[in-house]
């Protein structure tokens, strides 16, 4: 059984791979861009989206 926490990492990834593609097909970023969707959508937003469910999830 997958977690919850994991499906929202992965969906994370996914999205951050896929907006560093269309970032990267777009324009062209300086390299520091393509770091900052990747540490942006694939490892900040999965913590922040994971604790406020987790905050949720013991309110109720």
């Amino acid at each position: 059984m997958v977690s919850r926490e994991n499906k929202v990492i992965t969906l994370c990834i996914v999205l951050a791979i896929l907006l560093l593609g269309v970032v990267l097909t777009v324009s062209d970023p300086p390299t520091w861009v393509s770091g900052m969707v990747i540490l942006g959508v694939g490892v900040i937003a999965p913590m922040l989206v994971n604790e406020y469910l987790d905050r949720r999830d013991m309110d109720n």
